[in-house]
Order: structure tokens, then C-alpha cells, then sequence
């Protein structure tokens, strides 16, 4: 937490607000660009490409602002897998989002934290109240809303959305682990390295193997060049404002993915997916919220104990 309110109300964290709320409009893009590249690419394809183009993205502006001392990690195992994390929770979306409105895949994916929340007591040794396990309860009523199992609204595809909320949850604890060693740029870099290594064979080993033909290279490099940009400018808005003042922007990427759903794919959410979209964004919140309030008061336990 930043030293006082004035701090957190002033200008370095208004840019990290607003460098927050860019990134989810470049996520917003890179999953339409995924969407629109799907109906020609096998998604084995598309990872692959948004991990090796984006991880040279990296690499670049990571040499040309830190130099070559970016690189440095304390446990490059734990980076690789985080890496084999993120590919999967990013071939699960692109999948899914071949089939799947991106007003829905994007609520699905809001069940993150809460898969966070589920996963902290066995994986990190984390105590969660019961006003956070409510607030789990809830959220995945939320995601009932927005799947209607057993209804004409149901798709296969929805449960692929919800196992890249789960991947990418395990992708977060995992973040949490290295957090503590690495610096944020450098977590950035191993975990898409990782990702581009892991990524590449998926093609060749899916039976996927297709290469992108005339636009679509640039379809292809732009989408990887955005996610990249996106997850940069997300390391900067930290670097800027606390967690908890920024976490509630990050479920704008709703709004962006309705508009942007419109306008490229012609598609509008029914009321109970944007209804459903809210409770789980919801409970989110809430969780996000307990967190910020359990770490108050353990900041002030050690500082009473010291």
C-alpha cells in the first residue's frame, strides 16, 4: 500500500488507472483479432503466434529500457511453469472464443479471482473468511447465469472459457510465488519466453499445421505486439498505484469486449450474460476487497509486534 491517501489520489496513480484501463483495451483487441484469425487458423496457429512475436516484443523494449539486467530471475523453473500456464489458459480462450460471443468469454473469465480465492489455502497457505467464500458462492452463481447448463444458451465452448479462468488462476498463484524474487518485467519476459517455447511445437503436434497467408501474418503480429503492449503496460500501472485500487478497472474489459463485439462481430450479450457478468465482476470486487482489508491488519500486527 502507498504511504498515504494523497499519494494514492494523485497523479502517478491516475496514470497507473489509466495505463490499467489501456491494457484492457488492448486485451479487449487482441481476443476480437484471436476471434476474426480463428475462422482461418487452427488456434494451435494463433498461441503460438501471439507467444513468439510477442515475446520478441518483450525482449525488445526490455533491452532498450533495462538493458540486459531484466533477464535476471531467481527460479527460472517456476517462470517455465507459469509459462505452460499462461499457453494453456490463452489456447483454452482462443479456442472458445472461436465459437463464443466475447461479451461471454470474458464473463467466464472474471471467475478468475474467485478460482484464486478456491486455490490460495492449498497452493499459498492463505486463510480465506467466510465472507470470502460467500462471495465465491455468489460469483459462480454468477457464472450459472452466464452458462444456463441444460438451456439452448449453453455451448461446450463455455466450459473451455471457464478452464482458462482456472489455468490462468494457477498462472496468478504462481506469479505470486516468483513476485517475491523476480521483478515484474522480468516475470513478464520468462513467462511469454516460456510460452513461446511451449507454444511452438502445438501446431506440429495438434495436427494443426497451417501458415498464415498474406494479411493475416499481420493480423497475426499486430494481436501478439497489442497482448504484449497490454501485459507492459499493466507492469507500469503497478509500478504506479497499489493492486487494490486498480483491480476494480480491470473488469472494464467488459464493456470494451460488448463494444467491440458489436461493432467488428455484429454481437449484442442477453441480460442475463451482462446480468451474470456483473455478479461474478461482483464478487471479484468483494474478494479484492477482504484481501486489501486482511492485509491492513497484518501489516499492523507486525507493526504492533515490532
Amino acid at each position: 500500500m502507498k504511504e498515504n491517501d494523497e499519494t494514492q489520489a494523485g497523479h502517478p496513480s491516475s496514470v497507473g488507472i489509466l495505463l490499467m484501463t489501456v491494457a484492457f483495451v488492448f486485451f479487449s483487441v487482441m481476443d476480437a483479432t484471436a476471434k476474426f484469425l480463428s475462422a482461418t487458423l487452427p488456434p494451435a496457429v494463433i498461441v503460438s503466434g501471439r507467444y513468439v512475436f510477442g515475446a520478441l516484443v518483450i525482449a525488445l523494449a526490455g533491452l532498450v529500457i533495462w538493458g540486459k539486467g531484466f533477464l535476471r530471475t531467481a527460479n527460472l523453473k517456476m517462470q517455465l511453469v507459469r509459462g505452460l500456464f499462461m499457453v494453456l489458459a490463452t489456447l483454452f480462450n482462443f479456442i472458445a472464443v472461436k465459437y463464443l460471443q466475447l461479451a461471454q468469454t470474458s464473463s467466464l473469465l472474471f471467475s478468475t479471482p474467485l478460482w484464486v480465492c478456491l486455490l490460495s489455502p492449498l497452493l499459498l497457505g492463505e486463510h480465506v473468511g467466510w465472507r470470502r467464500w460467500l462471495a465465491v458462492l455468489a460469483g459462480f452463481l454468477g457464472v450459472l447465469l452466464v452458462l444456463r447448463p441444460g438451456t439452448d444458451a449453453f455451448h461446450p465452448a463455455m466450459l473451455l472459457s471457464l478452464a482458462a479462468a482456472f489455468t490462468l488462476s494457477l498462472y496468478q498463484i504462481f506469479t505470486r510465488k516468483v513476485g517475491a524474487h523476480d521483478a515484474a518485467i522480468a516475470s513478464l519476459f520468462w513467462g511469454t519466453a516460456a510460452g513461446a517455447v511451449l507454444s511452438l511445437p502445438l501446431p506440429v503436434v495438434t495436427g494443426a499445421l497451417a501458415l498464415p497467408q498474406g494479411p493475416e501474418w499481420a493480423y497475426l503480429i499486430g494481436m501478439a505486439s497489442i497482448g504484449s503492449m497490454g501485459h507492459f503496460l499493466l507492469v507500469q500501472a503497478h509500478r504506479l498505484a497499489d493492486a487494490s485500487l486498480l483491480a476494480p478497472f480491470s473488469y472494464t474489459q467488459l464493456f470494451w469486449m460488448i463494444l467491440i463485439g458489436w461493432l467488428w462481430f455484429g454481437d449484442v450479450p442477453d441480460l442475463l450474460t451482462v446480468l451474470g457478468a456483473l455478479m461474478v465482476a461482483g464478487a471479484g470486487l468483494f474478494v479484492f476487497h477482504r484481501e486489501r482489508v486482511m492485509a491492513r491488519r497484518l501489516a499492523m500486527k507486525k507493526a504492533a509486534a515490532s
